[in-house]
């Protein structure tokens, strides 16, 4: 109990059993918005999907200038992470979340340290967006959801 000497355990809870579940917990995701990193950030307080016009296939996605610091780290921590496919990662490369209805995605750069998130519009499996339903549906904005799939996302697989 040295290593955490101001936790006292709970009745009939082991002190190693807290300290063994301690130290397997996921770590929180941590959000970084990078030095100088402005492309996705807009000037609303609504998420948008932008196109380069010298290249119109190329989106960008910016989000509201409202989301604060605290806000990104909550839905950072809350996301749903998507599956590394071929890779054997011990982290999600990838994870998904719902904020007012509209998709985000963050990615990591870093091995999985940080992640840097941003609204997002492509391709997603069925398994990822009933999850993320099923988030909208819990946080009360399945109906701006609905419009953010019908608009912005191709589904695609399992």
């Amino acid at each position: 109990m040295a290593i955490f000497p101001y936790l006292r355990p709970l009745k009939g809870v082991k002190a190693e059993d807290m300290v063994r579940e301690a130290e397997t917990k996921q770590p929180k995701r941590v959000y970084d918005k990078g030095e100088r990193r402005h492309k996705h950030v807009g000037k609303g307080a609504h998420p948008t999907i932008e196109f380069d016009d010298s290249q119109p296939k190329k989106w960008v996605g910016k989000c509201p200038s409202t989301l604060s610091e605290v806000e990104r780290s909550e839905l950072l921590n809350k996301a749903i992470a998507a599956p590394n496919g071929d890779r054997d990662l011990p982290f999600p490369k990838k994870v998904y979340v719902v904020h007012n209805g509209a998709i985000y995605e963050a990615q990591t750069s870093d091995h999985g340290r940080s992640y840097h998130g941003y609204p997002y519009k492509g391709k997603l499996s069925t398994s990822i967006l009933s999850k993320l339903t099923a988030m909208a549906g819990k946080d009360g904005c399945s109906d701006l959801f609905d419009k953010w799939v019908d608009d912005h996302i191709e589904r695609h697989g399992a």
